[in-house]
């Protein structure tokens, strides 16, 4: 690698952690929502909207009707007729949460799963605005995930996407990044969902199973197929998620992973954790060290919502930093791995 193409990365690195520090400021304080106190349930909602083509920020007291991945509609107290506008220009909403949702929020940001997850199917059962079970849903497959109980986020996920398959949440999705043990509850969930019509559930059975020595063959088979569907988002993540097997087989080199890189680029960001890390996991292969800690530093800073993928990707990024000759900044990665994952088994591993 040249010595302009090592500066880049770097520069690519630093944009990658200063951009983290921003978003985790934002995110840490509403994640797109601003999470208010119990009040009445006759409480006004309020939607915060960034106005087209301008810096301007709009606050419209109203009623959410529902929220998806392509539009929030509203009703106004006016009476006025209901109205719609493109989720992108959705800043924050406001609204009031049940308390069981709130508490199982709470619960959840601490890392008292159990917890979290049974305030959360109190809240969820409670609730009735579609809208709103849907974030608990949400809730929950991190939950899910953060345990690895991947037959539970699967299942709550295919439930997510039923009630709005244009979900903001698409990214939860539960897909097999890197190598580990999938549970027998977790196969024969998996063998269920290759059967089934929807291309996120085969996915889902095709990414579970891809590894698994009887049905890896019909999974690898799937992943091919899925890689026609008309669904962008699947489509995206089977082709990297067949990137296990090149990894697997030792079968890659510079020019492929170039693609690879392209074709990450290329991706919506939110989508993008899975297959920076497997295109980490081949830079590293191929001893560019460089390369691979900056793709991995995606994973690990910028998607975290497979907490033990985040922290793994994390903890592979530093050893990449350390070889490089920088084991400050390796140093300081892990600190942040170890703060933010400490119940995950590389957040341990960070320590």
């Amino acid at each position: 690698m040249t010595t302009e193409a090592r500066r880049k990365n770097a520069e690519r690195r630093r944009s990658i952690a200063a951009n983290f520090r921003s978003q985790f400021s934002v995110l840490s304080s509403s994640f797109y929502i601003l999470w208010l106190v119990a009040a009445p349930l006759t409480a006004q909602d309020q939607v915060v909207l960034q106005t087209e083509g301008t810096s301007s920020r709009l606050t419209m007291p109203c009623q959410i009707v529902d929220y998806t991945g392509e539009r929030i509609t509203v009703q106004f107290k006016s009476g006025a007729a209901q109205k719609t506008y493109p989720a992108e220009q959705v800043v924050e909403v406001r609204t009031v949460w049940l308390e069981s949702h709130e508490l199982g929020r709470k619960l959840l940001a601490e890392r008292k799963l159990d917890e979290a997850t049974r305030a959360l199917q109190t809240a969820l059962v409670a609730e009735k605005r579609a809208w709103v079970r849907r974030e608990i849903l949400a809730s929950l497959i991190r939950c899910s995930l953060r345990t690895g109980d991947r037959a539970s986020a699967g299942t709550r996920f295919l439930k997510l996407l039923e009630s709005d398959p244009t979900t903001r949440q698409f990214s939860l999705i539960p897909l097999v990044w890197a190598a580990e043990s999938v549970s027998g509850a977790a196969k024969s969930q998996a063998r269920d969902w290759l059967k089934q019509e929807s291309d996120a559930a085969r996915l889902l059975g095709a990414s579970l199973l891809l590894d698994d020595g009887a049905t890896g063959d019909t999974a690898a088979q799937e992943l091919q197929t899925l890689q026609r569907c008309t669904d962008e988002r699947v489509r995206l993540l089977a082709q990297a998620q067949s990137w296990r097997l090149k990894l697997r087989a030792l079968e890659i080199g510079d020019l492929e992973l170039s693609r690879w890189e392209t074709r990450v680029h290329e991706m919506p960001a939110k989508l993008r954790g899975g297959p920076s890390y497997l295109l980490g996991r081949g830079w590293a292969m191929r001893r560019e060290h460089d390369r691979a800690a900056t793709s991995l530093l995606w994973t690990a800073l910028m998607d975290d919502g497979d907490a033990r993928l985040a922290a793994r990707a994390g903890v592979e990024a530093a050893e990449s930093l350390k070889r490089l000759g920088q084991p400050d900044d390796a140093h300081r990665l892990l600190q942040d791995i170890a703060t933010r994952f400490p119940d995950t088994e590389f957040g341990e591993a960070a320590k």
